[in-house]
């Protein structure tokens, strides 16, 4: 070593190299050496008496030593370094290395008071003192530790002292107690998003910012990590997928960085269990062969070893970060071919005796033991699915070789597991292997089986008719659930909603017993369908409600059950006018919706999101045809009539207020078959002969309505009857009668909390309201409460009168000037008359103008 390379202390015997006290270089990316800076900066100058300790932590190449060398060399004040190793475990040598750091002689020779004689030295100094000590996880020494911690408790009041490294030599609890501990650990050193964005265009101008977010899915922020993945990047046709097992520097820097600390018997055991994804100490066990795995995991955490313990599930999970992972797994059959098999084995089958049937399936695949496999699906698979794990079983089945599946028990189970994706047509493939089978008597699982599954397929085709599975128990828990599940849906499209009702509360208590979430979930969905059928708007948002709730609990708001659910709420939003709320729910609906969903939940999904399109749209004819085309589609097959009775009087409405009174006939001639005999069907074509002007036509369509000879399927069908009779008795002039006819609606309305059909119907029901104010007896509150949520009149100097209203309506159909004066039996020069005053104030000079400017105040 020459002259320049080490520095002399004191005492003769002792040298320290210059470069373990020198602060070291550091080509840190900007976004994230600022901030590290100013976190350092923060707590290395905290306020606090006897002065605060700043321990930054975390594992290998997390950046501690950059961040610190880039605080440094950005201080206003001189920063003192010294970078600890082996040969520190020796007492003297440690004080000669810290001395030498300070700048400051020692006065203690051998087996003398090192700390006073520092405590002395650095009080002698007039300055503050900022002294870094770098890699104190080298410090294992006793003896060493203990004159640590003697200085960390006895700190001067003029030193600062920071200490860095994979983890503290110390306990500093009691630091912490006393308010002096300062820590900066993993996660405040990760990388966040805009600081990975930066490294990258610095290793490579043509990597984008799509490539952020995969990147730290990856690295979760790991500085080292994050660095050798740019640079992996940078190079030509290369992508994540290869890294790190592809790039050389990845595999080197994991290998000798954060595996080479390890012993063999600890880097054996990481191999062994770096086949899951997650690992307990039991199961770390089962794999590894290591009796005492149960101290081994903690300790790997403890030590920063790229180890943590998994919060987000119950019990003493551990999960390896995921380049650590890949790299071991990659490494494992590197050197130990045919490990990999074998242990996803034993994992399979640790997991199936655990009772988590989805990572028993996940591990059998990987396995690739057909025989494993078959037996996990046909022991375990109905299990599977009422536990939710469905996707996994599909999985698995998709790996298994025909003959397999020859029997007819794994065929079933292969279209049950099909149709939890859902794919019918799979799960029709599976069925199609049993057609024509031997006459031999099925169990009675097998057979009650069976029936579930042709129940279910039924309900996501709608031209089946709709199969009822087998109501005598089996004494099997889970295939009984499934056939109760299945029996309750069918009664609910078939518009039995007392049978669907019993049927869904008990798969509910079932699921409650059993701890069956899954199925739950969907039952909990399908049972507030039913009350949206009955109209019962408040029961609905409750179920719905409780439903999300259990999806937010396990973390399933985003799964495809849960497009029933974003519907119901979706439709109670829209019923309470709220439509921003409505349109939100409605994007979840069809964010979440399977490719193959049951069709009269997919027309409601379909209908919710042209409800809340249509009142904004620049294209609301666009808006109706897009409707009308899933309407025509899924309309015409098997769908709940009473969803088409909900639905249709808006879609018809829609046509009308875009002047295609062709396309509202067409959509109450496709609800023939579905309303025949109900009261939807007159308030329907009601509808039509008002909007023609045909007053006479249209009240005597409702008089059996609203007497209640003719029975609605839904309630909000009585609401839109009085209110129409309202509008029409308005158009006669007899406001006495137009309020009564009010009054019947909003007594209809109130329990169900409806405010919407008052939104829907003519611009003169604001009016009525606001007429009536104080007439309506207990029913005032939710009067005013409705009149509050309808939109405000239009913003002129000169409001439009109650006739002008009226013509304003007709103006987007094509009818003449004479054809419109004829529906409202008066004559073309009336109407002219009140078209000059229309235009007048709409500030325009056609008809076409003021259509779009009416539908811009919101008067159409």
């Amino acid at each position: 070593m020459s002259e320049h390379d080490q520095i002399l202390v004191i005492d003769d015997h002792r040298a320290v190299p210059a470069g373990k006290v020198r602060v070291p270089t550091t080509s840190a990316a900007g976004p994230w050496r600022d901030r590290l800076a100013a976190v350092l900066e923060r707590n290395v100058r905290a306020a606090c008496t006897p002065p605060p300790v700043t321990v930054v932590h975390g594992p290998a190449g997390s950046g501690k030593t950059t961040a610190l060398a880039a605080w440094a060399s950005a201080a206003t004040d001189p920063v003192r370094w010294a970078t600890l190793d082996q040969r520190d475990n020796e007492p003297a040598l440690l004080w000669a290395t810290i001395h030498a750091a300070l700048g400051v002689p020692s006065q203690t020779t051998c087996g003398g008071d090192h700390i006073g004689d520092l405590v002395r030295a650095v009080a002698a100094l007039s300055d503050p003192v900022f002294l870094v000590l770098d890699d104190v996880h080298e410090l294992r020494e006793p003896a060493v530790v203990q004159a640590m911690a003697t200085l960390i408790r006895h700190t001067p009041d003029n030193l600062r002292l920071v200490l860095a490294g994979r983890v503290p030599p110390v306990h500093l609890s009691r630091l912490s107690l006393e308010g002096r501990l300062r820590e900066v650990d993993g996660h405040q050193l990760a990388m966040t998003g805009p600081e990975a964005a930066a490294l990258l265009a610095e290793h490579a101008a043509g990597l984008s910012q799509e490539h952020v977010e995969p990147l730290l899915a990856r690295t979760q922020g790991w500085v080292a990590g994050t660095r050798l993945a740019a640079r992996w990047l940078a190079g030509e046709d290369r992508d994540l997928a290869g890294f790190p097992a592809e790039d050389p520097f990845a595999t080197a820097y994991i290998a000798e960085e954060v595996l080479g600390a390890h012993p063999p018997h600890t880097r054996q055991f990481l191999l062994s269990t770096s086949v899951c994804d997650r690992v307990s100490a039991e199961l770390a066990t089962a794999l590894s062969g290591l009796r005492h795995a149960g101290t081994v995991l903690p300790g790997l955490v403890r030590t920063n070893s790229m180890v943590v313990r998994c919060d987000d599930v119950p019990g003493e999970w551990y999960r390896y970060h995921p380049l650590l992972r890949d790299h071991l797994r990659a490494e494992l059959a590197r050197t130990r071919p045919g490990a990999p098999q074998r242990l996803h084995r034993t994992a399979a089958r640790w997991f199936r005796d655990d009772g988590d049937l989805a990572a028993a399936l996940r591990h059998a695949e990987l396995a690739q033991d057909s025989d494993l496999a078959t037996e996990l699906v046909e022991s375990d698979g109905v299990k599977a699915v009422t536990r939710g794990q469905g996707a996994s079983l599909a999985a698995v089945v998709a790996t298994l070789p025909e003959e397999r599946l020859a029997k007819p028990r794994m065929a079933v189970i292969a279209a049950l597991a099909a149709l939890e994706i859902p794919d019918p047509l799979a799960a029709d493939r599976f069925l199609s292997r049993i057609d024509g089978t031997d006459a031999t008597p099925w169990p009675d699982e097998d057979r009650a089986l069976h029936d579930t599954v042709q129940s279910r397929r039924s309900h996501l085709d709608a031209t089946r008719v709709p199969r009822q599975s087998r109501a005598k128990p089996t004494g099997d828990t889970h295939i009984d659930v499934l056939s109760r599940h299945a029996r309750g849906v069918s009664a609910l499209w078939a518009g039995d909603l007392e049978a669907a009702e019993s049927e869904l509360s008990r798969v509910e208590q079932t699921c409650l017993r059993d701890d069956l979430p899954w199925l739950a979930l969907r039952a909990k969905a399908h049972f507030a369908v039913a009350a949206a059928m009955r109209s019962d708007l408040p029961e609905m948002e409750r179920r719905a409600r409780r439903a999300l709730h259990l999806a937010n609990t396990r973390g399933w708001q985003l799964s495809w059950p849960c497009s029933v659910v974003y519907v119901v709420l979706g439709a109670y939003a829209y019923q309470q006018g709220d439509t921003a709320e409505a349109k939100r729910l409605a994007a979840l609906a069809v964010q979440t919706a399977p490719a193959h969903q049951e069709p009269t939940i997919a027309l409601a999904s379909h209908s919710l999101t042209a409800f809340v399109e249509f009142e904004g749209s620049d294209d609301p004819h666009a808006v109706v045809r897009t409707a009308a085309r899933h309407w025509h589609r899924l309309g015409g097959k098997r769908v709940c009539p009473r969803v088409s009775a909900l639905l249709l009087p808006t879609l018809v409405r829609m046509a009308l207020r875009v002047g295609e009174p062709g396309r509202a006939v067409e959509l109450v001639d496709s609800g023939h078959s579905a309303l025949e005999g109900r009261a939807e069907l007159s308030v329907l074509h009601a509808i039509l002969h008002a909007h023609h002007g045909r007053v006479s036509q249209a009240r005597r369509l409702l008089v059996p309505v609203l007497a209640g000879t003719m029975p609605p399927l839904v309630a909000t069908t009585t609401i839109d009857a009085w209110l129409l009779e309202a509008t029409l008795v308005d158009r006669a002039e007899n406001p006495h009668r137009a309020h009564e006819a009010l009054a019947k609606a909003l007594r209809v309305a109130e329990p169900l909390s409806a405010v919407r059909p008052f939104l829907t119907a003519r611009r003169s029901v604001r009016d009525l309201l606001a007429e009536g104010a104080g007439r309506f007896g207990r029913l005032d509150g939710f009067a005013v409460r409705t009149l509050s949520a309808l939109p405000a009149a239009a913003s002129t100097t000169d409001p439009l009168t109650t006739r002008e209203l009226e013509l304003l309506l007709e103006l987007p159909s094509m009818r003449t000037v004479d054809e419109i004066a004829e529906s409202m039996f008066v004559s073309a020069n009336t109407v002219k008359t009140h078209l000059r005053g229309i235009y007048r104030k709409l500030g325009v000079r056609q008809r076409r103008d003021a259509v779009v400017v009416a539908r811009r105040q919101g008067l159409l």
